[in-house]
């Protein structure tokens, strides 16, 4: 059987009704490696479980989806036809949304048209359909403070509400909404210690304020303590601009940019050559700290500096207008703190720790609905895939 939408064909095939079928939704394709070590954690955390479940994501790019985790995905442009979305979610037993900032209404330029609006009108359809939502270690902010009703609104209706920060609590708190803090989802990646690598790595994103002359002087000033060319890490497309940018400043022989942006595993394996790290992108000073690898953090948002707070005296970051400094704190810190990384992974593993228990406490909340019958008599708990 078939249905056809705005020149999609959808196609139903009919699933078990024992497992637990969830339909989970972020910022997945293959566009940012943060998202898709989310990603990758949540896979990690639902394999993890004692209970079945049928997982189906939806992606940017569905094709990148399936292909890189072998799991089912959906284009997340179905939710613009009715046909197709109400199949996806009737489908489900509940939608999860998360991890990573959903709930922000400065991405783009459609405020908040944009991310923000995805988010909420996926919880509205699932509440609509009578769907359980669960908001999974979301980041909330920056939100203009028209948005926060709107917000609150929606979030009510959750029948699990974690944030993955103490400033998206807060800022849902000052919306009159109390929310669990969970550790962000790639916290249950299960990665290797790495005790070898001597080499500086840099993870640099365009903002405003970023001096790169500033960065590029800091990072002469501590040349010759690190061996080899700095290692740049990118996380999104628009990194590599960046990272050639600095190579201009600095010389291609100094700085290793990639051609092309590296997947997950790629990002992961760079590490292996990094003794320390300057991290302006959050995930990439968390896949270090899971790492044991020592950084400091450029905060551009809270979400950097409250990552660094959190490891204590192991903790150091500076803001985004003061990154010229970076390399030179860094460097005194390595020499401050003996056994940095192992206290970095002893806090990692804690994360990584609550990160499961966290999942386990959600997914109790949810239970399988059964089947449901459409207006023809079938059950509406299906699968619904585009045909290859």
């Amino acid at each position: 059987m078939a249905v056809q939408t705005s020149g999609k064909y959808y196609t139903i095939a009919f699933m078990s009704d024992r497992a637990l079928r969830l339909l989970a939704s972020g910022f997945y394709g293959g566009y940012n490696m943060g998202d898709e070590a989310v990603l990758s954690g949540l896979l990690a955390l639902m394999g993890a479980s004692s209970r079945p479940i049928d997982l189906t994501v939806l992606s940017g790019k569905p094709e990148f989806t399936r292909k890189t985790y072998g799991i089912r995905a959906l284009d997340r442009s179905i939710f613009r036809d009715a046909v197709p979305r109400a199949l996806a979610l009737r489908q489900s037993d509940a939608l999860i949304l998360g991890g990573g900032g959903l709930l922000q209404d400065i991405s783009g330029r459609r405020g908040i048209r944009g991310t923000l609006g995805r988010t909420l009108s996926l919880a509205r359809w699932a509440n609509r359909y009578g769907i359980p939502l669960a908001f999974w270690a979301v980041g909330v902010g920056p939100l203009r403070y028209t948005s926060l009703p709107e917000v609150a609104d929606v979030l009510r209706h959750a029948v699990a509400l974690t944030v993955r920060d103490k400033a998206s609590q807060s800022l849902l708190h000052l919306a009159g909404v109390e929310a669990e803090i969970l550790p962000d989802l790639a916290w249950a990646l299960d990665l290797p210690a790495r005790t070898n690598g001597q080499q500086l790595g840099i993870s640099l994103r365009r903002w405003p304020g970023l001096d790169l002359p500033a960065v590029a002087r800091g990072l002469r000033a501590v040349h010759g303590w690190f061996p080899g060319p700095i290692v740049f890490l990118p996380f999104e497309r628009q990194d590599l601009e960046v990272g050639q940018a600095l190579q201009e400043l600095l010389g291609c022989d100094k700085v290793d940019v990639p051609p092309a942006l590296p997947s997950l595993d790629d990002i992961i394996e760079r590490y292996a050559l990094c003794g320390a790290v300057i991290a302006m992108r959050l995930h990439s000073g968390l896949l270090a700290t899971a790492q044991g690898i020592p950084s400091i953090g450029l905060a551009y948002d809270t979400k950097v500096s409250e990552l660094h707070d959190a490891l204590g005296h192991h903790g150091l970051w500076l803001p985004v207008a003061r990154a010229g400094e970076a390399p030179g704190a860094l460097l005194a810190a390595l020499g401050d703190h003996p056994g940095w990384g192992g206290r970095l992974r002893e806090y990692a593993q804690e994360q990584r720790r609550l990160a499961f228990a966290g999942a386990d406490r959600i997914l109790r909340r949810l239970r399988p609905r059964g089947p449901h019958l459409g207006a023809d008599g079938l059950p509406s708990s299906t699968e619904v895939r585009p045909d290859a």
